[in-house]
């Protein structure tokens, strides 16, 4: 099954020298971001929250529900002190969870790669520049943690290539809550909280951390004692999205736990929360529906909505706070180093400028700056540069 995506071809005219030339002229020699130098910059805590499926659905269409799903964290996307918040463009939905991962960690894109491949499964076979080798370089202690089966998309072959120092799976959790028959996000926090404060005072920490909560079906919850829906959806018979929004409701409680957490404590610390994806056609139908639309004539404008998910970036110390942000997977690392005021790599130093230029791209599709949507494969000649440096950084 996997044989179809080993073969990743090369940009026309690629040389690995070129490649290396050009990322060389990204390196500011100095690291500095903002004028401050990595020997006397601020290292903050840096916790990266992917949680499982988590998105709104009113990005599709207007549907009522008995009360908001979401309050902490349209609470933040509404413009927030010290938050940085929008729209995340991912390059999957309904799955392949760690395609998202991916372009989060290491920056690159799924655009670049064949359809229904899996990086972790087909292509991190060395070392690979992450957002976690390169944290580590800068003196950070660096910890994925997700409770649930560790060689689930490899990652307990991938992590330790990526440069975590540590990890945590499903027996780390053995004592923690259920919702359904996953580890509550709640329960889940409570382990980051635990590593955080057994970590040595004078090292920064990165934690990447993948939840479960939210994982499908959603149709089986009345098997298990600990969950009951109690989101209801107006003009909808639907069993799934109610169930659905009322997962939803419970991580938005348990992020804004987390956030009052760390709103207490001394160490400067920022947190990163996004989705993954959307959840299945079969649960966001009804969104459709209530909009007087159909999941099989929808334009591609429409499409492409399937593929955005929240996203924030909170810090309990001084930040430039902005809203209503479009970006994509890829860049979100890159602008976590900017946010954290930390220096950045070459290559997040490319993928930053990059962005002013196009500010979203996924495997579905791209973004101009001056609006135009577009897919890469009709914009080959403005991303090459982009493809070249990432098949320098995965294969050569």
């Amino acid at each position: 099954m996997e044989l179809q995506y080993i073969s990743v071809d090369k940009p026309s005219g690629y040389s690995a020298e070129n490649a290396k030339e050009l990322l060389a002229s990204y390196d500011t020699g100095s690291q500095e971001a903002d004028g401050t130098s990595s020997d006397n910059a601020q290292k903050p805590n840096i916790i990266v929250i992917m949680n499982e499926a988590f998105s709104d659905p009113s990005v599709l269409g207007d549907f009522t529900t008995n009360e908001d799903y979401m309050p902490f964290v349209h609470s933040l996307l509404d413009g927030a002190d010290n938050t940085i918040s929008g729209h995340l463009n991912v390059s999957v939905k309904g799955g392949n969870t760690a395609n998202t991962e991916f372009e989060y960690l290491t920056g690159a894109s799924m655009a670049f790669l064949p359809y229904g491949s899996i990086p972790y499964q087909q292509y991190v076979k060395k070392e690979t520049p992450s957002m976690a080798s390169y944290l580590s370089s800068l003196g950070y202690y660096t910890i994925a943690m997700h409770p649930y089966r560790a060689a689930g998309w490899d990652r307990n072959l991938v992590y330790p290539k990526l440069g975590f120092d540590e990890m945590h799976f499903q027996e780390f959790f053995t004592d923690s809550p259920l919702v359904r028959k996953y580890v509550s996000d709640e329960g889940n926090y409570e382990k980051i909280i635990k590593l955080y404060e057994e970590k040595d005072a004078d090292t920064p920490l990165f934690l990447f951390n993948v939840t479960m909560q939210n994982h499908s079906s959603y149709s089986d919850w009345a098997d298990y004692d600990n969950f009951s829906p109690d989101i209801t959806v107006e003009g909808s018979d639907s069993k799934l999205l109610p169930a659905y929004l009322s997962l939803i409701r419970l991580s938005d409680s348990a992020i804004q736990n987390l956030v009052s957490y760390f709103e207490a404590q001394e160490e400067p610390t920022m947190i990163v929360f996004f989705g993954d994806h959307q959840p299945a056609d079969s649960v966001v139908r009804p969104v459709w529906k209530l909009n007087g639309k159909d999941d099989a004539d929808l334009t591609d404008e429409e499409e492409a909505l399937r593929y955005k998910v929240p996203f924030f970036i909170w810090a309990n110390f001084d930040i430039e706070a902005e809203s209503d942000l479009e970006i994509s997977a890829n860049y979100l690392a890159a602008k976590t180093l900017d946010a954290a005021g930390l220096p950045k790599s070459a290559y997040d130093n490319f993928l930053s400028q990059l962005r002013t230029e196009v500010p979203v791209i996924s495997a579905n599709h791209v973004t101009l700056s001056d609006g135009t949507f577009t897919t890469a494969s009709k914009q080959k000649d403005l991303l090459y540069d982009y493809q070249t440096l990432q098949y320098y950084l995965l294969f050569d």
